[in-house]
């Protein structure tokens, strides 16, 4: 029996170390991409046609947009073929770009710490909670979560909770009735939606 429980114990001990180290990964990896994509290139005094390239590359090696237009789309994607999830995907992330340079225009400095990592129920994934600071008398702090599996030796992120309110699931709802309307209308829906966020992506370019 001692023998039995010294094994439980020492088994039990690498368990949670390793589970530590992992969501301690995940914690740094996440703190790393809110500093980078955030708080370095938002930072007061930068120009808001200086903060498109390094958004972008930012926000396409970190964010799953693949696995994200295939969530929007629903079942609209799945009769569609492989160039037009990539062109629907292409032009998604674009229009994540510019709305995000849009409305981070009159961000001013501040302090997001990231301050839970859970881990999901499905291997590799987890939940992250961060806390966005008020640095000014009055404001309030308010919290952004994040979605995170781990792809290979990387982490990407598949959605962001603002305030309760999910990045993903806005835009579900948001596009549904557009997907569904040209699928009535016999129309391909994918081809239809991506072209409409495409000229919404153009708009966005030419905004003073």
């Amino acid at each position: 029996m001692k023998k039995f429980l010294s094994f439980l114990f020492v088994f039990l001990g690498l368990s949670m170390s390793a589970f530590a180290s992992e969501t301690d990964d995940v914690k740094v990896y996440t703190q790393k991409l809110i500093d980078d994509a955030i708080v370095s290139i938002f930072k007061t005094g930068v120009a808001s046609n200086e903060r498109v390239v390094p958004f972008r590359k930012v926000l396409n090696d970190n964010f799953d947009f693949p696995y994200i237009s295939k969530f929007v789309l629903g079942v609209y994607g799945r009769g569609a073929s492989d160039a037009e999830i990539q062109d629907f995907s292409k032009q998604f992330s674009e229009l994540n770009v510019y709305s995000y340079v849009k409305k981070f225009e009159s961000y001013t400095d501040s302090k997001i710490d990231v301050i839970d990592v859970q881990k999901g129920k499905k291997e590799g994934q987890y939940f992250v909670a961060s806390k966005v600071r008020a640095m000014t008398s009055g404001d309030k702090d308010y919290s952004v979560d994040w979605r995170i599996v781990k792809d290979g030796d990387k982490y990407k992120v598949i959605d962001v909770i603002i305030e309760g309110v999910s990045m993903v699931m806005s835009y579900k709802n948001e596009y549904a009735p557009i997907l569904k309307t040209a699928s009535d209308e016999g129309k391909n829906p994918v081809k239809v939606l991506t072209e409409k966020i495409e000229d919404k992506v153009i708009k966005l370019k030419l905004a003073k």
